[in-house]
């Protein structure tokens, strides 16, 4: 959002966010050089994808290994990476993945990203990866991802590494750290619906809600909620997420090159503030606990030892800020999306919440609170099913070994797709339904359901994620009502799921229960005393008052 309170367009190609001296390159330069690239790529395809079709016969016709699972490298170089970009942007990787398993079985052999890859089913091949974590395989992500998020972050760490880095981060993403900032989180979400809910009729949910999950984790993150800082921040992260889910092609012009052009720009930005940062906390100014810049400079300097460098705080802040935001963004749009299109699961919602906003009488949301929005939490649930944020998952083989009869040789990929559990009948009954009620108890057999991944890499950030998602739904659901403009509208990915037209929304006031959000709002019609405002709430809750009673919706307290 810029200084005049307007937001950042997100649905402007990334390129138009770099108008400026420094990316203006020669065209015919960038031509000559993206050719080059292409021409070498392709002759070092030919002959490495030569060297890999004779391994893999001489393994099959051998009696000393196994073979290597049946499938396809497809292209040289690329692979099938073409055909699972396509299909992953189009929201259909999952054809991608029944295609093959239908014609070779739950496990067969692909080429990704420039890797070679094994698809491991489920639930047993995920019990089986993240069972053998750092023992035959270790985390992996494609080669250009790590590059955009640096080599300190969390998500390129393993092994010992990755274990001593987590205990420092679950200080302030663990339940002892969050519960602190749980008051915070309701704070701003009181503060967004009034600034970008309230008085409309129609809006662009989307983009308000990423702006939204943006703030949240800026103002958490470092504290920055506003200004040039933030409005850099904000575009450069965007573009770098753009060359995510894209051939890493380096040259300018290129998504990835752009990527890698905003993330040294964001970093620039992080080193100022970091910089700051430090020299407030020496002054006294800022605690320790202030928020997760802080926890993390008190903490790695108390351990004195290499993490405590710039450098390795700005990677993880980059990692942090990105799969805090975006992953909420996509989940929370496509529970707008399922609520809408199941209005007895809604009906569900909004009871839950009412009977939490009754016991608490407009003061604000707290961690146990968060606790009791169980039905609310099954609902996210079956959207994350539904709409997985991310659906696959990359661990790299460090030993060779076989599985379910198979050579996985050492170097190559193995991968997960949820797709395996989530639309099997097996584990989900009438799979293309809505049903957030199968998540009741612990009726799923272990590893169908991975929304946050599993094993000693399960997401570090999933009880941010959840608390923010439910103290969010917690305040729309009884202040507004809303319907689908476009009800069909379609879901894309890029890099993770995006509303093709941006979830447009018409929105009014929910009668009964929209003054949870008016309570310190001084500009309301009607101005009541705590007493009476707790009368009515009684009322309320013993059905005296009938839903479509409007004037509730006007008071406040004085």
């Amino acid at each position: 959002m810029d200084d005049d309170g307007v937001h950042w367009d997100y649905s402007k190609n990334s390129n138009d966010m770099f108008a400026g001296g420094s990316m203006l390159v020669s065209s015919k330069v960038g031509l000559a050089v993206g050719i080059l690239t292409v021409v070498v790529a392709i002759v070092c395809g030919w002959w490495w994808h030569y060297v890999l079709l004779k391994e893999s016969k001489a393994r099959t016709s051998s009696n000393k290994k196994a073979p290597l699972a049946p499938g396809s490298l497809g292209l040289p170089l690329l692979g099938e990476t073409l055909e699972f970009l396509r299909l992953t942007q189009a929201n259909r990787s999952a054809e991608f993945l029944n295609r093959r398993v239908a014609k070779y079985g739950q496990v067969f052999k692909t080429h990704l990203l420039f890797s070679s890859a094994v698809s491991v089913g489920a639930p047993d091949g995920n019990k089986f990866l993240f069972a053998n974590e750092n023992k035959l395989v270790q985390k992996s992500w494609p080669s250009h991802v790590k590059k955009l998020f640096g080599p300190n972050s969390l998500m390129n760490k393993t092994g010992e590494q990755h274990k001593h880095a987590r205990r420092i981060f679950t200080s302030f993403f663990g339940p002892d750290g969050l519960q602190h900032f749980v008051p915070r989180m309701d704070k701003m979400v009181r503060a967004h619906f009034l600034q970008f809910w309230e008085g409309k009729d129609e809006i662009m949910a989307f983009a308000i809600i990423k702006q939204f999950t943006f703030a949240l984790a800026a103002d958490l993150f470092f504290s920055i909620t506003e200004g040039p800082q933030f409005q850099s921040l904000e575009r450069d992260l965007f573009t770098l997420s753009q060359g995510i889910a894209q051939l890493p092609l380096d040259f300018p012009g290129t998504s990835y090159h752009n990527a890698k052009f905003s993330r040294n720009r964001f970093l620039c930005t992080l080193d100022t503030i970091i910089c700051q940062r430090r020299k407030d906390m020496e002054e006294g100014k800022v605690s320790s606990q202030h928020d997760l810049l802080s926890v993390m400079i008190s903490t790695l300097d108390q351990d004195q030892d290499q993490l405590a460098t710039n450098e390795y705080i700005k990677d993880n802040i980059l990692m942090f800020l990105f799969a805090g935001h975006d992953t909420s963004v996509s989940t929370l749009a496509g529970v707008l999306k399922y609520l809408f299109l199941n209005p007895q699961c809604l009906e569900q919602v909004i009871k839950e919440q009412k009977e939490i906003a009754i016991e608490k009488a407009g003061s604000s949301l707290n961690w146990d609170d968060t606790r009791k929005m169980k039905y609310t939490w099954q609902v996210m649930q079956e959207c994350l099913r539904l709409q997985p944020a991310v659906e696959v998952g990359f661990r790299e083989c460090i030993k060779e070994f076989e599985y379910e009869g198979f050579t996985i040789p050492k170097g190559w990929k193995l991968f997960w797709h949820l797709g395996h559990s989530y639309m099997s009948p097996q584990f989900f009954p009438n799979p293309e339904r809505f049903d957030p009620d199968q998540f009741e108890g612990l009726g799923l057999p272990p590893f169908t359901y991975m929304p946050f991944g599993g094993g000693p890499q399960i997401c570090l950030g999933m009880e941010f994620a959840c608390t923010k998602m439910v103290v969010y739904l917690h305040h729309l659901v009884l202040t507004y009502e809303w319907s689908m403009v476009n009800p069909n509208e379609q879901v894309v990915q890029n890099p993770l799921p995006v509303f093709q037209k941006g979830l447009p929304l018409k929105i009014s006031l929910e009668c009964t229960f929209s003054f949870n959000l008016r309570i310190l709002q001084p500009k309301c019609s009607g101005v009541v005393s705590l007493q009476c405002y707790l009368l009515l709430l009684e009322l309320n809750r013993n059905k005296f008052l009938s839903d479509n009673v409007h004037w509730v919706s006007q008071i406040t307290i004085c």
